[in-house]
């Protein structure tokens, strides 16, 4: 009868297990700066499709991700001015006005081929409180094309 040699598993297993012992030792020894403190001064709202609400935008959340169309990013500044910068995704080839809602156009999003745009605005901090919020449309403003953003909160 032939004799059928046995597969070694110690070695390798060995090997396995001083391996990860050894590596998570040394991750553990890793210097990670501490996580930085969130700015006080920043905020980060969605803009989603729909067609009205109030001033401040009360009735707006972005639970829902298929109706979200955009973020808008404000920094607070201790100069007295407020500065957004606004990514969307939208109708391709259009244009939507902007708006610190219910006080003044802040000015206009070009989309491109594929929906896509930016801009960047500013205000005073005056001009709006501690709660507000911003609505975006095209021209003509149809149904199902206006975005509200959620309620910004300082």
């Amino acid at each position: 009868m032939p004799r059928v040699k046995s597969f070694r598993l110690l070695p390798p297993a060995l090997l396995l297990v001083l391996t990860a012992a050894l590596s998570s030792a040394a991750f553990a020894q890793i210097p990670f700066p501490p996580p930085k403190a969130a700015d006080p001064n920043e905020r980060e709202v969605s803009l989603v499709r729909q067609d009205q609400s109030d001033c401040h935008n009360g009735n707006v959340s972005d639970k829902d991700p298929s109706l979200i169309g955009g973020t808008a990013y404000l920094v607070r500044g201790s100069d007295g001015t407020t500065r957004v910068k606004v990514g969307i995704t939208a109708k391709p080839n259009t244009t939507y006005h902007f708006f610190l809602k219910c006080i003044r156009l802040l000015g206009d999003i070009k989309t491109w081929d594929e929906g896509e745009g930016q801009a960047e605005f500013s205000f005073s901090n005056g001009e709006s409180g501690d709660v507000f919020a911003f609505d975006m449309y095209p021209e003509g403003a149809p149904p199902g094309n206006k975005y509200q953003s959620v309620q910004v909160k300082y």
